[in-house]
């Protein structure tokens, strides 16, 4: 039974990929060129502060793992010879940093030589094109939201469902398509942490799957080529590794807005808000925090303008309204502002080093989306268009412990990721009769031709005609006959002739809340 399960965490991690990076070299004598055993190597934090390390085998070579995203100073030691440091080595995601050092015969105790760190034009082990993007470097460019960095790299087409008929069917779904080199946005492997994620009905990325950009350290992407670790991509991978808390505390706030100088700014009233904050949580070694949210909105999903051609009420003989090919309707002029569209993430994350080799954290995430989109079969009446709902909520626990020696370790993950989705029209029932206003809207109060039901009228709801061709009307009010009705419409041989005060027409003959009017 414990074999099976070693087995199992073994290939685990095999099958998703990491989220730390790996500093190796060798040390060699400046002179001899001969390598140095036992040789220090520490890497440091950007207060000093001794992070993690190794020391080299007989061979010189030395090895350190599961280093964390981010910029550091890494120093050798030997006794009899000069300390060498090399400061701003970068530690990517996933990747392996080589760094050696040559070591020259100290003449005075304490001497350093101190070497500032280039990054590699080429970096060795790499099977493919790979792109690294710092935090730093994300925050810095002019994108709203981390789903836009997809746009920003070559061969790559962002399909933006906003725009009408961009993706059929789609617009109101909350997707995003991302095509790499002629694929499919189903044939791309989305990670946060190494773990995947996806929206589980459509597949792919979208407003219920938005990480805000303070919650981002690192982004790698990858498109084709990659290890066989990746077994559930074929066109890209993207993988993020999401923020820690360090010694020093950081406190990150981005605010942008609709200038509000035209009709259309102020109607699509948008708003963005990031806020980040993290650190050492005191009297407790070796415990971080790091906090950041995002909330988006606008106003107006889509704003339109139509021409001044309006309806005229007191057109007589509906010359002008005939002319203008305007329906009564259509009484809007200038810009007009349909649906809206917010969303809300929140991140969190808590990491506790037990030891420069043994680590956890958790972390958790959740994305509340809600938008009201548009479709032009609904111009003129706003409440008949969809809404989604996309509420995301996602738990992560990370184990990770390097074995004594420095050469092996092992990761254990554990996430919990679960989206809702809701796709249709608000139940909105305006005069509490039972019948949604949709209903009311799309069914007709009778066939051939009668009038529509009154989503605003509880005593003229939808009904259905005999085989005789009588009219019947249907009140869901106990005892409440059509002698009391104030208002409603008459379907018969000949519409149009029938006085409405005459309600004593109208029988329930069993008391089910049918009335039957026959018809002469």
């Amino acid at each position: 039974m414990i074999l099976r399960i070693a087995i199992c965490l073994f290939l685990s991690s095999m099958l998703f990929s990491g989220t730390d990076g790996t500093i190796r070299g060798k040390v060699l004598d400046i002179e001899t060129s001969k390598p140095l055993v036992g040789c220090n190597v520490f890497v440091l934090n950007s207060s000093g502060d001794v992070v993690t390390g190794n020391v080299t085998d007989a061979d010189g070579d030395y090895i350190i793992l599961n280093v964390q995203v981010g910029n550091y100073d890494v120093r050798c030691e030997y006794v009899g010879y000069k300390a060498e440091k090399v400061n701003g080595v970068n530690v990517g995601m996933d990747k392996t940093e080589w760094l050696n050092f040559n070591l020259e015969v100290s003449a005075l105790k304490g001497q350093e030589i101190v070497v500032s760190g280039e990054r590699k034009l080429v970096e060795k082990g790499t099977t493919s094109k790979k792109i690294s993007m710092s935090s730093e470097s994300i925050q810095a460019l002019p994108i709203k939201s981390s789903n836009e960095l997809y746009s920003l790299q070559s061969g790559v087409v962002k399909i933006d469902p906003g725009q009408q008929g961009a993706i059929p069917d789609q617009e109101e779904k909350g997707l995003e398509e991302v095509h790499v080199r002629g694929g499919r946005t189903g044939e791309i492997a989305y990670m946060i942490d190494g773990l995947y994620i996806r929206n589980p009905i459509y597949g792919g990325i979208g407003n219920g799957t938005r990480l805000n950009l303070f919650a981002v350290q690192a982004f790698d992407w990858q498109p084709g080529g990659f290890n066989a670790e990746y077994g559930d991509a074929m066109s890209a991978v993207s993988n993020m590794h999401t923020n820690s808390g360090r010694d020093a505390f950081r406190f990150n706030f981005q605010y942008e807005s609709s200038p509000y100088l035209s009709d259309y700014d102020k109607l699509k009233g948008y708003n963005d808000y990031n806020v980040g904050l993290g650190g050492k949580i005191p009297f407790v070694k070796g415990l971080y925090y790091w906090i950041s949210g995002q909330k988006t909105s606008y106003d107006a999903y889509r704003v339109m303008e139509f021409d001044n051609l309006t309806y005229q009420a007191d057109d007589i003989g509906n010359i002008n309204n005939s002319n203008n090919l305007v329906a009564p309707w259509d009484e809007e002029s200038g810009f007009r502002a349909f649906g809206f569209d917010r969303t809300n993430d929140l991140f969190a994350k808590v990491n506790y080093n037990f030891s420069p080799n043994l680590k956890f954290n958790v972390s958790y995430w959740e994305v509340h989306a809600h938008r009201k989109g548009f479709s032009s079969r609904y111009l003129f009446w706003d409440e008949g268009q969809n809404e989604l709902f996309r509420d995301t909520e996602r738990l992560t626990a990370e184990l990770n412990h390097t074995l004594k020696g420095g050469k092996t370790f092992y990761t254990i993950r554990v996430s919990n990721f679960v989206q809702d989705q809701f796709l249709g029209v608000r139940w909105q029932d305006s005069d509490q009769d039972g019948y949604p206003n949709w209903f009311e809207w799309r069914h007709p109060a009778g066939d051939n031709g009668a009038e529509i039901s009154d989503p605003y009228n509880q005593y003229i709801t939808p009904y259905t005609t005999s085989n005789n061709g009588d009219t019947i009307y249907y009140t869901r009010v106990d005892g409440l006959g059509p002698e009391n009705w104030t208002s409603g419409w008459y379907y018969g041989a000949t519409p149009g002739n029938y006085n409405w005060e005459s309600a004593e027409d109208f029988y329930d003959l069993n008391g089910d809340g049918l009335y039957t009017a026959t018809i002469d």
